[in-house]
C-alpha cells in the first residue's frame, strides 16, 4: 500500500494482468513505451521529485524521503515488467533485477545501492531506525542513477525528457507549459521565461477562480491588486513616496500569504520569482512583463522554473475541491 500526497494510488499502478510472453527474436529489441506507459513514468518522476524535496528536510522528517524513493523505484520496476511482457506477480523488490536480467540480457544498474535502500525501507517502516542525514544523501544519488541508467535501457527513452506537464489538469496550463518548451529549445529563451511565468499565474489563477463563491469573493483573497494604482499625490514628494512604499509593501504580503495559504514551497517560489519575470495583468486580460535579468536562462533554470509549476499544479489538485452553486431560481428565504 503506497500512500501519495494524501491519497492511497490505485492498485492499477501496482497490480499487472498476465501477459503472453513475446518471442525471443522481439525480446532482443526494446520496443518504444505507450502513451500511457509515458504517463506512468511522468508519475514515477514526480513521485521521486517528491522524494528528492523530501530528502532536504531537516531531520527526522528527511527520513520520509527514504520511504518515497524506494516507492518511486519498485514502481519503475513493476511498469519494467509489465513493458517487458512479465509478470511480475508477488516479486520481492530485489528478486526483480534478476527476473529482468533474462529480458535485457544485462544486469540492471545499482543492484548494491537498491539493495541498502530497501533495507533501510525496512528498518524505517518496521523496526521506526532512522536512517542517517548521510545515508539519505546516497539513497537520493542512487535513485537518480538508478532512473537515468535503467530508464533508456528498458524504454529507450532519456529520463530526463519524461515530462510532467500531462499530468497538469489545465489545459490552458498545458499549452502555455509546451508553448515555452518549444520557444526555450528555438533559443527564445526570453519569451520562454515569460510564458513559464504565465503559466504560473494560470494555475493559481485556475484554482483561486474555482474557489470563489457565488458573490465572486475568494478564500484567498487578501486584497485589491495595487499593481497599476499610482498616488494622486505626485506633488508632493515625500508622501508620493511614502505611498509607493506602502503599495510595494502591500503587494509583496499580499503575494506572499497568497503563495503559503496555497501550500506551495516558498523557498522554490523565492528563486522562480528572482528566474522569471514579473507578470502583471491588466483589467483589460493583458499580461505585462517585467524583468531585471540580464543573462539569458540556462536549461538548469529552465528546467526548474518549468517543474516548479508543474509541482505547484499537482499540488493545488491533490486538494481539490468545487463550492456549491446555489439553485438562482429557486429562494433560500425561509418565512417566519
Amino acid at each position: 500500500m503506497i500512500v501519495f500526497g494524501g491519497r492511497l494510488l490505485t492498485r492499477e499502478i501496482r497490480a499487472y494482468k498476465r501477459m503472453d510472453d513475446p518471442p525471443e527474436k522481439e525480446r532482443q529489441n526494446v520496443s518504444k513505451p505507450t502513451e500511457t506507459t509515458v504517463r506512468r513514468l511522468s508519475l514515477i518522476k514526480y513521485l521521486f521529485e517528491v522524494g528528492v524535496q523530501r530528502s532536504y528536510q531537516p531531520e527526522p522528517a528527511n527520513a520520509t524521503s527514504v520511504l518515497t524513493l524506494h516507492d518511486s523505484v519498485e514502481l519503475f520496476l513493476q511498469l519494467a515488467c509489465e513493458h517487458s511482457g512479465i509478470f511480475a506477480g508477488d516479486t520481492g523488490f530485489m528478486e526483480y533485477w534478476e527476473v529482468l536480467k533474462d529480458e535485457l540480457q544485462a544486469d540492471l544498474p545499482q543492484a548494491e545501492s537498491m539493495r541498502r535502500l530497501n533495507k533501510s525501507r525496512v528498518d524505517l517502516k518496521h523496526h521506526g531506525i532512522l536512517p542517517s542525514k548521510l545515508d539519505i544523501e546516497g539513497f537520493r544519488a542512487s535513485a537518480s542513477n538508478f532512473f537515468k541508467e535503467s530508464t533508456p535501457m528498458i524504454f529507450s527513452i532519456e529520463f530526463e525528457s519524461l515530462s510532467l506537464v500531462d499530468l497538469v489538469s489545465s489545459q490552458e496550463v498545458r499549452v502555455t507549459l509546451r508553448e515555452a518548451k518549444k520557444q526555450f529549445d528555438a533559443g527564445q529563451t526570453e519569451e520562454a521565461s515569460e510564458k513559464i511565468a504565465l503559466a504560473f499565474v494560470q494555475v493559481v489563477n485556475d484554482y483561486e477562480n474555482k474557489k470563489k463563491s457565488e458573490f465572486g469573493s475568494s478564500p484567498f483573497f487578501f486584497g485589491e491588486d495595487m499593481t497599476f494604482e499610482s498616488s494622486f499625490a505626485r506633488g508632493i514628494d515625500d508622501l508620493y513616496r511614502f505611498a509607493e512604499k506602502v503599495s510595494r509593501s502591500l503587494q509583496a504580503i499580499q503575494s506572499a500569504m497568497k503563495i503559503l495559504s496555497l501550500g506551495i514551497d516558498y523557498r522554490r517560489y523565492s528563486r522562480f520569482r528572482l528566474l522569471t519575470p514579473t507578470v502583471r495583468q491588466a483589467s483589460d486580460g493583458t499580461s505585462h512583463f517585467y524583468s531585471t535579468r540580464t543573462t539569458k536562462m540556462t536549461r538548469e533554470e529552465f528546467d526548474f522554473s518549468l517543474d516548479f509549476v508543474v509541482s505547484s499544479a499537482l499540488r493545488l489538485q491533490e486538494f481539490d475541491y468545487e463550492l456549491p452553486r446555489p439553485d438562482l431560481g429557486t429562494s433560500t428565504m425561509q418565512s417566519p
